[in-house]
């Protein structure tokens, strides 16, 4: 398999050849053609109120030294820290949106992988990559009427730091019928507290914290389905 390293590298070509100096015609900058929201979402700009790729210097954070858009563009240390910001707030978007749920899956004779949905949100953004998975026949595409699909088979197999959600499997409880364990992915069994703590960082699928006498503990949300509720999980 690709290293992630590797998927940054082919993505920067696909994108600018590899360079930290290139602006395109859609205010897209560097190497790996950032926009404004992707410099929001990293930490390198604030919101200055308008929906374009105009870059005012009094907004630009600081983040890396970089004080302007001539800063970043001559900044090859703060591009490449920024990409990485990037992709980890894209992938907890696509947590967000339950996109992990696809992994594995075919659409439209693309195979998803978690480096395929990174890429087709680089090239669209997600939220129109969530509307590429939650809609029949959308395919949306870059401003050069790049397909997402194109970005999602390219860049489809490399390794990456993140990874989908884990199941909740099973609940030991005591002779009291408390719960005192949860085992996730049929393997580990961790305490409640660890395991609440996993739901709260999105690490866990299915479940939610929730908070009733003064205990809080986990339960699945209402899909008026009895299948996946926490009682129907194996109990050791």
């Amino acid at each position: 398999m690709k290293s992630y390293e590797q998927f940054l590298a082919d993505l920067a070509v696909r994108e600018s050849s590899g360079r930290y100096d290139v602006e395109n015609q859609y205010g897209y900058l560097g190497k790996y053609q950032i926009g404004k929201l992707a410099l929001i979402d990293s930490g390198y700009y604030r919101q200055d109120g308008k929906n374009n790729n105009e870059f005012l210097d009094k907004f630009w954070t600081g983040k890396d030294g970089v004080k302007s858009k001539a800063d970043f563009l001559t900044m090859p240390e703060a591009q490449e820290n920024a990409i990485r910001e990037y992709m980890k707030v894209q992938w907890r978007y696509c947590i967000h949106d339950n996109l992990d749920r696809f992994l594995g899956q075919s659409k439209h004779g693309c195979e998803i992988t978690i480096s395929g949905l990174l890429a087709g949100a680089h090239l669209c953004g997600e939220p129109e990559l969530n509307k590429f998975f939650k809609r029949d026949h959308y395919i949306p595409t870059d401003g050069n009427k790049v397909s997402i699909m194109t970005y999602i088979q390219k860049f489809a197999g490399y390794d990456t730091p993140f990874c989908p959600r884990k199941k909740l499997t099973g609940i030991q409880k005591n002779k009291q019928r408390q719960t005192i364990a949860y085992q996730i992915d049929r393997q580990a069994w961790v305490s409640v507290s660890e395991a609440i703590a996993m739901v709260k960082n999105s690490e866990v699928d299915g479940v939610v914290v929730t908070r009733k006498c003064g205990t809080i503990f986990l339960k699945t949300p209402p899909d008026q389905t009895k299948a996946n509720n926490l009682g129907e999980v194996a109990s050791i």
